[in-house]
C-alpha cells in the first residue's frame, strides 16, 4: 500500500512482522501451537522472538496489485538483493538470521504430526532452530501462486512482546530499491504526479545507458491497451 512504501522511504526501515500477526490461520499455526515434548507442554521455541519480512520472487501478478494494495494504491519496490544482504549483516549481532523459500503444502499434510510432515527435503532431525525455520516456511497450496521468499530475524535476547521490529538500513533508498513500479489501475495524470514524486522527491531519477535515459519509476503494463492484432489462422 502507497502509505507503507512512503513510510518505509521516510524511515528508511523495514517492517519485519510478528508472524502472530499474520491473517492466515494456517501461517501461524504453529507460532501459536502448544507442543507435546515428551511430558511437557512447551510454547514454540521462537514465539515473540521472530519477525518476518516477505517478498516474491514473481515479478508481476494480477493478485498481487488486488489483494496487497489494501484498497489503496499498490506500489511495487524491487530490492536489490547484495544490498539488503549486506544490511543484514550489521544487525547479526542482535539477530539470527534465516533466509528460505516458502514451501507450499496440502492442508492436510500440514496439519500432520511434526514426524509426518512431508518436506521437500531432508527433515531435520530434532525441533531444533532448522525445524523451527523451516515450519515457518510452510504455506497452503492454495498461496503458491505468491512465489514467496522470507526473511526471518530471531531475537537473540527476547525484548517484549510486540506485532512488529522497524529494522532500520544505512544506505540510500536508491542504492536498496533497484526500480519502483505503480500500479496498473493508475489514470495518466496520478501516475505523472507519483512519477514526480518518486523521482524529484526521493530521488529515483532516471539512469543513463548505453541507449539513452532509462527511468526507475514506471506504470505497470498489466493492463495497458494494445493496438488490434491481425490474427491469422
Amino acid at each position: 500500500p502507497l502509505e507503507y512504501a512512503l513510510k518505509m522511504l521516510n524511515d528508511k526501515a523495514i517492517w519485519f512482522a510478528n508472524p502472530k500477526t499474520w491473517k492466515d490461520p494456517f501461517e501461524k499455526r504453529f507460532i501459536t501451537a502448544k507442543f507435546k515434548i515428551e511430558t511437557m507442554t512447551e510454547d514454540f521455541p521462537w514465539k515473540d522472538k521472530v519477525f518476518c519480512f516477505c517478498s516474491t520472487q514473481t515479478f508481476t501478478s494480477e493478485a498481487y496489485w488486488n489483494t496487497y494494495s489494501r484498497g489503496q494504491v499498490g506500489i511495487e519496490f524491487m530490492i536489490s538483493k547484495k544490498v539488503l544482504l549486506n544490511e543484514l549483516e550489521t544487525i547479526s549481532n542482535e539477530f539470527d538470521i534465516y533466509i528460505g523459500k516458502v514451501e507450499y503444502m496440502l492442508t492436510k499434510d500440514i496439519k500432520n504430526k511434526l514426524s509426518s510432515i512431508p518436506f521437500s527435503s531432508p527433515r531435520p532431525l530434532n525441533f531444533d532452530d532448522e525445524m523451527c525455520a523451516r515450519l515457518l516456511l510452510l504455506k497452503r497450496i492454495s498461496f503458491a501462486y505468491e512465489d514467496e521468499v522470507r526473511i526471518l530475524i530471531v531475537e537473540k535476547n527476547k525484548r517484549e512482546n510486540k506485532d512488529g521490529i522497524n529494522i532500520k538500513y544505512s544506505c540510500n533508498n536508491t542504492d536498496l530499491i533497484q526500480s519502483i513500479t505503480l500500479a496498473p489501475s493508475l489514470g495518466e495524470n496520478t501516475t505523472k504526479l507519483f512519477k514526480d514524486v518518486f523521482e524529484n522527491k526521493y530521488s529515483f531519477s532516471p539512469i543513463i545507458t548505453s541507449n539513452g535515459h532509462k527511468s526507475r519509476v514506471l506504470k505497470s503494463q498489466l493492463y495497458a491497451e494494445h493496438k488490434n492484432a491481425n490474427i491469422i489462422f
